[in-house]
């Protein structure tokens, strides 16, 4: 945010009393402020996922997908976003989806502010996998479920339990703030506008934001993954490995 005279100030701060006049007093409401911010973030996913289904696409074909196939899939907005159906297409009559759709808790947890034990608001344990067998599928596909893990090798150990040996783990993320972000909103004033009243609104910052980058998963898996490799477009950002 803006410091003027040594205090932090957001564009909220600066509005003016004619901006209510045309547009209403709860322009100046904290939480009123805060529930419009929270709702220009709701409905990203599915916009922006069918933007990128070029790399959708490709993120199947690395995943291996078969006809046939068992696939856990694992994320947030699974059916909004098309990734159910589009599964379902893959592995046929013949094989089986078993989604595991985390969107609604993990929005109650960053309205909680709750912080995982790595002190990040908004991530928590990835205790999803219990009720599941050992090695009872043959892809695992993680797709908008990475941000929101406190610990990547405790959640990677869980995920890996699960698949079959020889086969994929294949993730994918739409990150909302990642290493060159912060940089990209400076280049333009309308943008670093736009965020910094989004995110002020919020009662947040762009740093309180989890992110986890293609190295730091390399670390977290170590030896349970070979093969591992990674792409990134426009944000979104795919890691993938296989189980030895």
């Amino acid at each position: 945010m803006l410091e003027i005279d040594g205090q932090k100030v957001s564009p909220w701060d600066l509005m003016q009393q004619f901006d209510a006049d045309r547009f209403g007093q709860d322009i100046f409401d904290p939480k009123e402020r805060a529930r419009w911010c929270r709702a220009i973030m709701t409905g990203g996913l599915p916009y922006m996922w069918r933007i990128a289904r070029p790399m959708l696409d490709e993120i199947y074909r690395i995943a291996e997908i078969e006809p046939g196939h068992r696939v856990l899939l694992f994320g947030e907005s699974l059916e909004s976003c098309g990734f159910i159906d589009d599964v379902n297409r893959l592995v046929g009559p013949s094989g089986e989806v078993v989604p595991i759709d985390f969107q609604q808790h993990a929005r109650d947890m960053q309205i909680a502010e709750y912080r995982g034990k790595n002190g990040i608001i908004g991530t928590f344990p990835y205790d999803f996998f219990g009720h599941l067998d050992d090695e009872d599928f043959d892809v695992v596909l993680n797709l908008q479920g990475i941000e929101h893990a406190e610990d990547w090798t405790e959640a990677g150990r869980e995920m890996l339990r699960l698949l079959k040996p020889g086969r994929r783990l294949v993730m994918a993320e739409i990150f909302m703030v990642n290493r060159e972000l912060p940089f990209k909103i400076k280049t333009d004033l309308h943008i670093q506008h736009l965020f910094d009243k989004i995110f002020s609104g919020m009662g947040r910052t762009l740093d309180e934001r989890p992110y986890y980058s293609h190295e730091d998963l390399e670390e977290a898996f170590g030896s349970m993954l070979s093969d591992t490799d990674h792409f990134e477009w426009r944000g979104l950002e795919a890691f993938w490995g296989r189980k030895p």
